[in-house]
């Protein structure tokens, strides 16, 4: 059976050294970059913050929302699953590939399906 790009968020859990308990412990600054790396390819930033910040969903939980149709935005969506899969669900990996690289002029995400 093949995994879908759900599958494979959901399976990256082990790998989140980024929480306490069930809430994500993301800096302020590194909810910055994944809410500027969402509102620079074109989405809504209002729940995703809310999801971040406030509800402290854990990354893995965050991004498989967001395959599922919570982001309204496909390519910011693309890019952030792209990008964490990447780097095999390590959460300080994912941010600094956030920060490093040019998502606008490397468009290998765009081959992923949600």
């Amino acid at each position: 059976m093949t995994k879908t790009t759900w599958d494979k968020v959901m399976s990256m859990r082990s790998k989140d050294t980024r929480h306490r308990g069930v809430a994500n412990n993301l800096t302020e600054d590194e909810i910055t970059t994944i809410i500027a790396t969402i509102d620079y390819f074109g989405g809504s930033c209002r729940q995703p913050f809310f999801d971040l910040s406030i509800a402290r969903y854990r990354v893995f939980d965050f991004l498989a929302m967001a395959v599922g149709g919570r982001l309204d935005c496909e390519m910011a969506t693309k890019v952030l699953v792209y990008s964490f899969l990447k780097v095999n669900g390590d959460i300080d990996k994912w941010i600094e590939d956030l920060r490093v690289t040019d998502y606008d002029c490397d468009h290998k995400w765009e081959s992923l399906t949600l």
